[in-house]
């Protein structure tokens, strides 16, 4: 029986010894954790349609109406050329207008600030229009974007008539 547990116990301290043993080898390093996901790049090239509203100030003009658009992004330098078209509710009348614009700007990743300048037609009143102004423009993701601007508005010879701010929604391409 003496015997049994000499073995017994030689085995026991011969096992711990064996797995302190192994406590003492070195571990394999841990892989390095996986890099940030990098950040999304936005892309302002390509075709947009949009809505805008606006009030065009010294007037007392509401204007709303559709858009369609394409902008060249060349490497945070954004160009690009957008018509509009729409209604203008004059009070008491309506009037019908359309501006052809160029865009202008510096994209800063999901944010556009541009200039922009223009001609115009107001079919009911019968006169071409001049505008140039600017705005912000932010993505919202790859397809949606919001924006608001400000612009200067004038008949051909006849000066500055009034001051329009709009805002809206583009649908990107």
């Amino acid at each position: 029986m003496m015997l049994k547990r000499t073995i017994a116990a030689t085995a026991l301290v011969l096992g711990s010894a064996v797995a302190a043993n192994a406590a003492d080898i070195p571990m394999a390093p841990a892989p390095p954790p996986p890099p940030p996901p990098a950040a999304p790049v936005f892309d302002w090239s390509g075709p947009y349609v949009g809505a805008y509203a606006g009030y065009v100030f010294g007037v007392g003009w509401v204007q709303t109406g559709v858009q369609v658009g394409y902008n060249f992004d060349l490497g945070g330098f954004v160009a690009g050329i957008e018509g509009q078209v729409g209604p203008t509710f004059t009070f008491p009348g309506i009037a019908a207008e359309a501006n052809v614009n160029a865009r202008a700007g510096i994209g800063f990743g999901q944010t556009l600030l541009y200039g922009e300048a223009g001609v115009g037609y107001l079919f009911n009143a019968g006169f071409a229009t001049w505008n140039a102004g600017g705005g912000i423009e932010f993505l919202v993701n790859s397809d949606v974007s919001l924006f608001t601007e400000a612009k200067a508005i004038g008949a051909f010879g006849g000066g500055i008539f009034g001051v329009t701010v709009q805002g809206g929604v583009n649908w990107h391409f």
